[in-house]
């Protein structure tokens, strides 16, 4: 925590898993084409970010000179990095990635030393006065693939991390901190798994400050929690909270329809299935019991048993921050638990996590709410950024100025 009450706009940035970068290259190319663009749109010197370094680019990036060509191309550019998006490993694009973007998990040996690189790169990246850098990694991996042999390994090697994150402290005096993200249908999924995790790490890791908890707005809006509440709860526990990752997930409002109307909204719902990504829904009850389906063909193909059932779906697919209708009045995003969020913000001034845009998802929207062009994608992105900074001003939280003089 910084003690600062607010953010700049300079300070806002997006995670660029949104572009694909399989190696050095096609990332350097991303921040010429999209994170200067952006940065310059929105008339600022500077803009720190998250990027998504692959695997093979964190590789690449060990040579020291090519790591030494990359900070100046940060420098070039106006980008600082601060952030980390170190969740997918590999080619984040690919067709038919799903489940696999959970791969390799925790348990796994390639995910510990690829977060050892993406460690030492911001370390050496963080700019000048910033002691401390966050990283967002997997959930420890993906519940359907889980066993005890695995927990224990996970967390063997988290052991291994924290332990050369503090050794990384002492030799260069920033503090990177490794933050989990919570996502449906992993093992870290609700408030209460997280919960449960971070008392039983304090007990277990003296280096346990090296290892945080990632909170997307997006993911627990899908699993029905009220993210006011459960960040309220997070914190009197005391669960350590490096990043807001500020996403918007797609709610399907099914009550008072008719079964006529109801088929027609899924029938344009089954215009965001597509093949690269996971898209878990959810549904609950009247009685406030909670389903799901590993992924959006899913609960499509089985919709004759549940129709008339769920009064609302929500669905992990991330859906540009402004949208607040879809295609149709019943297809909108999940703006509540964003505002619930930007509340929690306000009301808590002590509390200052890294906030960052992640619709990761503009080129597999349905063509009516897709870009056509990289300057329309371009424009989206300033979109939302500017509809962050309108939701921070609302609330005081907007700072004036550039993260240097804040």
């Amino acid at each position: 925590m910084s003690g600062i009450s607010g953010w700049a706009a300079a300070q806002l940035g997006y995670c660029s898993n949104l572009h694909p970068c399989r190696n050095l290259d096609e990332l350097r190319s991303s921040i010429r084409r999209f994170f200067q663009p952006v940065r310059q749109q929105r008339g600022l010197p500077h803009q720190e970010s998250g990027l998504w370094i692959s695997a093979q680019a964190a590789t690449e990036l060990q040579r020291p000179e090519a790591l030494e060509s990359f900070l100046l191309l940060l420098r070039q550019t106006g980008l600082r990095l601060t952030s980390l998006n170190g969740f997918p490993y590999g080619n984040f694009h690919q067709e038919q990635l799903k489940a696999e973007v959970y791969q390799p998990d925790w348990s796994e040996p390639a995910r510990l030393q690829y977060s050892q690189q993406l460690a030492t790169i911001l370390a050496t990246a963080l700019p000048e006065g910033s002691e401390q850098g966050v990283i967002s990694t997997v959930p420890l991996g993906y519940a359907a693939n889980w066993n005890p042999a695995r927990q224990v390994k996970a967390e063997q090697q988290l052991l291994q991390l924290t332990a050369f994150l503090a050794e990384l402290k002492q030799q260069t005096g920033k503090q990177i901190v490794f933050c989990l993200e919570m996502e449906a249908d992993c093992v870290l999924e609700k408030t209460v798994q997280a919960l449960v995790f971070f008392q039983h790490w304090r007990q277990l890791d003296p280096n346990h400050h090296h290892l945080a908890l990632c909170f997307d707005v997006c993911h627990q809006a899908v699993v029905f929690e009220n993210n006011y509440q459960s960040l309220t709860v997070l914190q009197q526990a005391g669960v350590p909270i490096g990043k807001i990752q500020l996403s918007n997930a797609l709610v399907v409002q099914l009550d008072t329809l008719n079964l006529q109307r109801r088929t027609e909204v899924l029938d344009v719902l089954s215009g965001f299935v597509e093949s690269t990504y996971l898209h878990q829904v959810k549904a609950k009850d009247k009685q406030g019991s909670i389903v799901g389906w590993a992924d959006l063909p899913d609960a499509l193909s089985q919709a004759d048993q549940w129709l008339e059932r769920y009064p609302e779906l929500r669905v992990h697919f991330h859906v540009p921050l402004f949208s607040e209708q879809l295609l149709l009045p019943e297809l909108r995003g999940s703006q509540q638990a964003l505002l619930q969020t930007f509340d929690y913000l306000a009301d808590h001034p002590e509390f200052h996590p890294v906030l960052e845009v992640e619709t990761y998802s503009w080129t597999v929207l349905p063509d009516q709410l897709r870009p056509d062009t990289e300057a329309a994608l371009i424009q989206g992105i300033c979109a939302e950024l500017h509809w962050v900074e309108q939701q921070l001003k609302q609330r005081q939280l907007l700072l004036q100025g550039m993260p240097s003089d804040v």
